[in-house]
């Protein structure tokens, strides 16, 4: 299984999140709320993706 994908999404997933930590202060309000909805969603997807590939190395 090809896991370049997955390790990409998870870089971009916690660069995002860094993004939105590192300039609360500057970002409006409005953006704020949906640039930290769609960085959960990622860390969720990056998660259950990367458990999915550790449970089919085995196989």
């Amino acid at each position: 299984m090809n896991t370049t994908n997955i390790a990409a999404l998870l870089i971009l997933t916690l660069l995002l999140g860094a993004v939105v930590v590192f300039y609360k202060d500057s970002i409006p309000p409005k953006l704020k709320r949906g640039l930290a909805i769609s960085a959960a969603v990622m860390l969720l997807l990056s998660f259950i993706l990367t458990v999915y590939t550790l449970f089919s190395m085995g196989s």
